[in-house]
């Protein structure tokens, strides 16, 4: 397997457990307590700062040149690329109640949590879809010459959680997963 799509395999695995724990902080909330608002900023923060700069844009090259090479299941690769944009919108609205709360805006805690159920569902069905369809397809047509192209355009940044840490910026989150460990 190239690379590139180890590192998106690894990136996914991740993810699902960072989903699992925004999952359970969210049935906390559901429950009437107050949750870890800095760990969920700190996620939601992650997931924009890495997902949408280097793993969703790494995942647009491969669809794209899926869809260049006249691949099969077109609408698969197109209906991810758009969901890309979706993800992204989908965590700043979210991540804008989570900062209403904490600055004391009355906002209804049950549309907060329905925002943070949307993002957790979307994620997981955005990554189930990439997992048993478009990887399998561009693992089986795509050759070394798509893999290096896609290599060489995608962009480039160290995971700043699960890679070279920035304990600084993702304390909450850090601490967190320290504990877990």
């Amino acid at each position: 397997m190239h690379p590139v799509m180890t590192r998106l395999n690894q990136d996914h695995t991740r993810l699902a457990s960072l989903l699992d724990l925004l999952a359970a902080l969210l049935d906390r909330f559901h429950a009437g307590e107050e949750p870890d608002y800095e760990l969920i900023s700190e996620m939601l923060e992650y997931l924009e700062s890495y997902s949408d700069t280097i793993h969703h844009p790494t995942e647009d090259l491969i669809y794209r040149r899926a869809l260049d090479k006249g691949l099969q299941n077109r609408d698969i690769f197109e209906v991810l690329l758009r969901q890309h944009g979706v993800l992204n919108q989908l965590n700043k609205r979210f991540r804008r109640s989570l900062e209403g709360i904490v600055n004391e805006e009355v906002l209804r805690r049950d549309e907060v949590e329905t925002q943070g159920r949307e993002l957790v569902h979307t994620l997981r069905e955005h990554q189930a879809l990439e997992d048993t369809e478009a990887f399998p397809i561009a693992l089986e047509r795509l050759d070394q010459a798509d893999w290096d192209a896609v290599d060489a355009l995608a962009p480039r940044a160290d995971d700043p959680v699960f890679g070279t840490p920035d304990p600084q910026r993702f304390r909450a989150l850090f601490q967190h997963l320290k504990n877990q460990a």
